[in-house]
């Protein structure tokens, strides 16, 4: 090895510092892997221990001050306009805390999921036969005529042949 190339490789007291890492083109140090073997590619957020946490800058809304206390930019922090045909609405997207819990009780069981729930009730109704269902008790079955499903004379007396044709 030529003395010029160890000179060039301690041009300057900057070149010391970055060495071993290696820069962008716009002096920025990185680290990491690559295809080709090198390892000096930025870390992704799959690589490194369980503690590792790069983030995506997506969510910095402050920023601490000398001090160490946060300060929030609030031009940062994400705002949701609600839409102008909404205002009247009295739906809300929270559920208030004053709205009571709905509780079913089983008596004698651990719950809706207990085998012993699941057999009786199934004896039962092989016993009864009975099943209680509100919307079932007032629904009569019925045809209603409309235009589209009325039938004429002419066409019951019509050959098939003939109806294929007019279609």
């Amino acid at each position: 090895m030529k003395a010029s190339q160890i000179l060039q490789f301690q041009e300057t007291l900057a070149t010391n510092l970055k060495r071993p890492w290696q820069t962008y083109r716009d002096g920025q140090l990185f680290y990491g892997q690559s295809k080709s073997g090198n390892k000096r590619l930025p870390l992704s957020t799959k690589q490194g221990n369980k503690n590792f946490y790069k983030g995506t800058r997506s969510s910095g809304i402050g920023k601490f001050d000398i001090f160490g206390k946060y300060t929030i930019n609030y031009q940062k922090v994400r705002t949701f306009v609600v839409p102008a045909e909404l205002d009247e609405c009295l739906l809300k997207p929270l559920v208030s805390a004053n709205c009571p819990t709905v509780k079913n009780t089983f008596s004698g069981y651990y719950g809706v999921t207990d085998g012993r729930y699941v057999f009786d009730q199934v004896k039962q109704f092989i016993e009864t036969g009975n099943v209680d269902f509100k919307t079932t008790e007032d629904y009569k079955e019925s045809f209603v005529p409309t235009e589209e499903n009325f039938v004429t004379e002419e066409q019951l007396e019509a050959p098939v042949d003939a109806k294929v044709e007019k279609q």
